[in-house]
């Protein structure tokens, strides 16, 4: 299992020792400050919790103030789990020098401390770990049995005061919790660029390496006005419906905000709200977009007031300037709409003064500093930035207030967008060498699509301007449109790409936003892209066009652009584990996991029952709803009574939904122990095939016992499916190979063919499977009750299945079976008489051995050392290997492939670069090279070939042998 499981697991156990309070009539009897040189009072002033904080005056510089609550000893007891304190500060006055925090032992020796300094008014936050601490010479802190808190008042400072409020000393502080310009260090782990959240202090410590020109053409100031102007465009200024009307007035009960913006419910980041007191940002980013856009269109004073004063609110409560607001992760999906709200307003709030703080602290939240210097090469989660700050970024580049200014802005902006648009090393996010797009350590087009739609929208307003894509980054970009359409049937991708996210109505495939990316693309250079342009308008079928989808679709057919054809052949994604065979309109996944690729993402309240959905994973998607549209409900895939141990392909052990239910408090990222699973090609894409070696780690509900070598063959309209070594020790549930799983309608009449041979039956759509004689199928079709994979709540749906049964704690067991897609009549009775097109050559724990009968190619997927001296052509290979190989005039076309990524071990995400990997096939008969390739040597010698092939990034590498 994944470690990241731990850190979300910390969060909710080791949670908060104890919080101070500061409500009521009477000073809490544990805080106390010096004589004569201070006071402390109770002041309803400023708060940050409840409706009172702690006044804090001092008369002398070095004055104290302590905290001595018990559960600071409590709390240093968990100081290896980043037990510390988060309190607030509010200050009235900026002060030069810092607070200085000092933590004691019961005999008064300070073990840790650190500076928080006061150049600000407003709210700030103080959260920082015991262990991020310092010791008194600077030095790196150890457990030590404090006792009290000591705030120490500035040493040059004589009379001044502040606020402090909402003090707890916790056992678990966040591992975001977010330096800034208070604490620029209280957190070591974020000097790990992929912590991106956690980095706008640091980013805006950076200059920018491109001067601002001296003057700038006519020319390039017409290009930013056009950008000014589809920017402007993005951010909706319609007047409020009725809905919008009441979220507004809600907003208004829920924020109180004082006349004069300094009180209200305190503002928190998401993850930090108690429920019923504080508000999220996504309160206060409402706020201000419905009174802008109210005002805009009514010009009534009451919301011109109102957004004035939630931006004064805002501000206060530390929505600032270089303020981290304790921890900010994952803010970009719940800010978009304050910058079109001040962009609107900016005269009001040029006329109260405020636009050039407000300014300063969008363009600060939005890491616009980042695009300064060019990206990190190691930088993660690229998904959510550009997926939620794209847009931010380019409204805040636009705020400079010179013509040249914007123009430096907007070149770097484009450097850096450029800059992210290669491929990633690892397992870290971005788009891959395979064309896959990762998030959270993964394939996860549910991040990643979003993410390309942010970045189809960017192209869009900087179209045809200084401002687009290098010709490298767009190469990348469009290989990742492609790939998606690759992988995508007609917007979905199913459940092997589902993340945690399982038959979800928007997570689940290609939105609207998504596809006119496509369209953004195509026209954002001089030349239109013709290739995008046709996919496009091929995914655009079934969605009702609005005037901007009209606009291109009228515009790509004016120039002779016709819809794609749908995808043909195999693709590999071996970043994903996965294999994709195209073939008619139908789109097969074969997906598994391994060590390095996860296979599920397990949540508390998402996907608790989805651990099988890799498991040899073989889904088809084909089938039209009655738009002609082709989408997964069509294809028979439904959550509503869907058996989650029976995903198509899988081998599972059939558990009780408790059992099966995720055991981790946080989330898992499901792994396996072997790195072997994964898919590959031959003749560029013409023949494919899929092979994993399953198992389980030794986890509470899991069977490390289980085993099973499973593949798949794809040849024509052919999906030989095997299983051999199926075996576990858990006697108590069944284990099963499920063929299918499929919705059916009320009137739905099945059935199934039985002759000497085997057995022939079609599912819900159509589809033709064979299963061999001797092996035990079972067919049903029946109402199932299943839980939701979020709520739990029990669903009924009528569903067929068939399922090859292993039995209970099966030894070396086998499968076979064989799916026919659009087979016709002659098809059909060719199979009852046991004319098949293909022959199953061996199916053992070594290896599954296929041959196509018609193209004469042999596909090997190989579980360990493979030797036979019997062969006629390969004699032996040298581990776990996927070879295919098809005769030739005058020698062999062959592939060869290692689908471990070979990335060594880590937790949660690595940045390093996929590892070269050898491996060893000998051929029977004198061959040599065609041509030269770097990734194969070829020796013969007394009537036998070696050859070595390099493989990196589980690509295969196909080469043609000649005969000597």
């Amino acid at each position: 299992m994944n470690k990241y499981s731990f850190l979300a697991f910390s969060a909710l156990i080791f949670g908060q020792a104890g919080a101070q309070s500061f409500e009521g009539n009477t000073l809490p009897q544990d805080v106390t400050t010096t004589f004569k040189k201070s006071m402390i009072s109770l002041s309803d002033k400023y708060y940050k919790d409840g409706k009172q904080s702690l006044l804090w005056k001092w008369y002398a510089p070095n004055s104290i103030v302590s905290f001595n609550s018990p559960d600071i000893a409590k709390s240093v007891k968990n100081f290896k789990k980043r037990a510390g304190v988060k309190l607030w500060v509010f200050n009235e006055i900026p002060q030069s020098t810092p607070l200085v925090f000092n933590f004691v032992d019961a005999q008064g020796q300070v073990q840790y401390t650190f500076d928080f300094n006061l150049n600000f008014t407003g709210w700030r936050a103080a959260w920082i770990s015991y262990s991020d601490m310092w010791t008194p010479d600077g030095g790196k802190t150890t457990e030590k049995p404090i006792v009290a808190m000591n705030v120490i008042s500035p040493k040059n400072v004589s009379n001044s005061h502040i606020f402090i409020d909402r003090v707890s000393f916790e056992n678990y502080v966040d591992r975001q919790a977010t330096p800034d310009a208070q604490i620029p260090e209280n957190n070591r782990h974020l000097k790990r660029d992929i912590w991106h959240w956690g980095l706008l202090h640091k980013w805006e410590q950076t200059p920018y390496d491109l001067a601002i020109p001296a003057k700038i053409s006519p020319a390039q100031k017409a290009q930013i006005a056009q950008v000014e102007k589809r920017v402007k465009k993005m951010y909706s200024e319609k007047n409020l419906s009725e809905k919008e009307s009441a979220r507004l007035s809600e907003l208004d009960q829920i924020l109180h905000i004082s006349p004069d913006g300094t009180k209200g419910a305190p503002l928190m980041q998401k993850n930090n709200v108690r429920k019923g007191e504080d508000v999220s940002f996504i309160e206060i980013n409402d706020y201000l977009d419905l009174n802008s856009r109210a005002y805009i269109n009514t010009k009534n004073p009451k919301f011109k007031n109102d957004f004035i004063k939630g931006v004064k609110y805002m501000l206060n409560q530390g929505f600032a300037y270089e303020s981290g607001m304790g921890t900010n992760h994952h803010y970009g999906y719940d800010i978009k709409e304050m910058f079109g709200a001040l962009w609107r307003m900016e005269e009001v709030l040029k006329q109260e003064n405020l636009w050039n703080e407000a300014r300063k602290a969008l363009v600060f939240w939005s890491g616009l500093a980042e695009t300064r210097a060019r990206v990190e090469a190691k930088r993660d989660e690229l998904c959510d930035s550009w997926n939620t700050l794209l847009t931010p970024r380019l409204t805040a580049a636009l705020w400079a207030d010179t013509p040249e200014e914007k123009y430096r802005n907007l070149k770097s902006l484009s450097r850096w967008i450029s800059s992210t648009l290669k491929f990633t090393p690892g397992t870290i996010g971005g788009i891959k060498i395979d064309g896959t797009g990762f998030h959270h350590g993964g394939n996860y087009p549910a991040y990643s699509v979003p993410g390309y739609a942010g970045i189809g929208e960017y192209l869009n307003c900087v179209e045809k301007t200084d401002f687009v894509l290098d010709k490298p980054a767009y190469d990348v970009y469009k290989f990742a449109l492609k790939s998606l359409v690759r992988y995508t049937n007609l917007r979905d991708w199913g459940l092997a790409a589902a993340g945690r996210h399982p038959f979800h109505a928007v997570y689940g495939g290609m939105s609207k936003r998504a596809v006119l990316a496509f369209a953004y693309a195509a026209v954002s250079n001089q030349e239109l892209d013709k290739e995008l342009a046709a996919d496009f308008l091929r995914l655009s079928k079934g969605i009702v066009p609005s005037s901007e989808y009209k606009k291109f679709i009228n515009l790509f057919e004016k120039e002779g652009v016709k819809p794609s054809n749908s995808p043909q052949g195999f693709y590999v994604f071996n970043y994903a584990s996965q294999g994709i065979y195209r073939y008619q309109n139908y789109m097969i996944s074969l997906k598994g996991f391994t060590k390095n690729i996860w296979g599920a993402e397990l949540y508390a309240r998402d996907n608790r029952y989805g651990r099988y959905q890799s498991y040899g994973l073989v889904q088809i998607i084909g089938t039209a709803n009655k738009d002609g549209v082709i989408t997964e409900r069509a294809s028979g895939f439904a959550e509503d009574g869907w058996d989650w141990n029976r995903a198509p392909g899988v081998t599972s052990i059939q558990l009780p939904w408790d059992i099966l239910e995720s055991p981790f408090v946080g989330s898992d990222m499901l792994n396996q122990p072997s790195t072997f699973a994964g898919s590959s090609r031959l003749a560029d894409g013409k023949y494919g095939m899929f092979a994993m070696k399953l198992g389980e780690y030794d986890v509470k509900n899991f069977t490390p016992s289980f085993k099973a070598y499973k593949s798949v063959f794809c040849f024509g309209n052919q999906l030989i499916c095997l299983g051999s070594n199926i075996s576990n020790d858990n006697k108590e549930y069944p284990t099963q190979t499920t063929l299918f799983q499929q919705t059916a309608k009320q009137k739905f009449v099945y059935s199934q063919q039985k002759n000497r041979n085997g057995y022939m039956l079609k599912d819900a759509t159509g589809t033709l499977y064979y299963v061999p004689k001797g092996q035990d199928l079972e067919i049903k079709l029946r109402e199932q009750i299943s839980p939701n994979d979020k709520t739990k709540k029990m669903a009924r749906g009528l569903f067929y299945s068939a399922v090859l049964n292993h039995g209970n704690a099966p030894k070396a067991q086998k499968y076979a079976y064989t799916v026919f897609l659009n087979a016709d009549e002659l098809q059909e009775k060719r199979i009852r008489k046991g004319k098949l097109n293909y022959q199953i050559l061996r199916q053992d724990e070594v290896a599954h051995i296929v041959k196509d009968k018609p193209s004469g190619v042999e596909a090997y997927a190989v579980f360990k050392e493979f030797r036979d001296d019997k062969a006629k052509l390969i004699k032996e290979i040298s581990e776990e290997t996927m070879v295919m190989v098809q005769p030739q005039n005058s020698g062999v076309l062959m592939s060869v492939c290692n689908p471990d990524l070979d990335l060594g071990d880590y937790n949660y995400t690595t940045s390093r670069e996929s590892g070269v990997t050898h491996r060893r096939v000998v051929l029977n008969g004198n061959f040599e090279l065609a041509k030269p390739n770097d990734k194969v040597e070829a020796k013969h010698h007394a009537g036998k070939t070696e050859i070595k092939v390099a493989c990196q990034h589980g690509i295969p590498v196909e080469f043609s042998l000649n005969k000597r």
